[in-house]
């Protein structure tokens, strides 16, 4: 993919669609739409096979519209990020098949991870170098995000505990909060900005 993702980079400098400064900023944005796009593709070969389509939708949306702004762990390569996002959200078959025999369990850790999203907020991703002010933009939309979305979840357990499509949502929610509690044992965060406050 990176390899791809350069050349197409290359040849939108050559054909003056791009600027050389910025070469390596496509280059980078190509791969993650590349990567993505066969990500996706894999996973819904999976989920056909699994008879699973809407779940696993309801999970990688869920999970996604947390994801966008609270950010969380990532692998060193892309063929590892690519391998375990395509794993993380097979996994939410039999994962949520588990935790939908606990429903008062499961609301409690949703509750938590909830709270845990709310508290971090995001992280400073190392490939993105946020500005302090972008950090803070990004840090009250997640909180929002999870404000909004945690609330309809825990309404929707609490409601429907019968129901397996909101174990998946729920699923989302708590794989985010484990992500973010990742970054912060590993240590993976970006603190250029925090030195620079200091």
């Amino acid at each position: 993919m990176e390899y791809l993702s350069t050349i197409l980079a290359d040849r939108m400098c050559k054909h003056e669609i791009i600027r050389e400064d910025d070469k390596k900023y496509y280059a980078y944005s190509i791969q993650l739409l590349l990567e993505k796009a066969i990500g996706i593709l894999l996973i819904g070969i999976f989920a056909f096979v699994f008879k699973s389509v809407i779940e696993i939708a309801v999970f990688l949306v869920t999970f996604s519209l947390i994801r966008i702004h609270s950010d969380g762990i990532h692998c060193k390569t892309s063929i590892g990020c690519f391998v375990s996002s395509v794993l993380l959200t097979l996994s939410a078959i039999p994962v949520t098949s588990f935790i939908s025999s606990y429903p008062v369990v499961t609301f409690a850790v949703v509750l938590l991870s909830a709270v845990v999203i709310f508290v971090i907020g995001t992280i400073r991703d190392p490939n993105l170098g946020l500005t302090e002010q972008e950090f803070v933009v990004l840090r009250k939309r997640s909180r929002i995000g999870i404000l909004i979305i945690g609330t309809a979840v825990l309404a929707l357990l609490f409601l429907f505990p019968a129901n397996h499509y909101v174990y998946y949502s729920a699923l989302g929610i708590i794989y985010n909060a484990l992500s973010l509690i990742g970054v912060k044992i590993l240590k993976a965060e970006d603190t250029q900005n925090d030195k620079e406050r200091v």
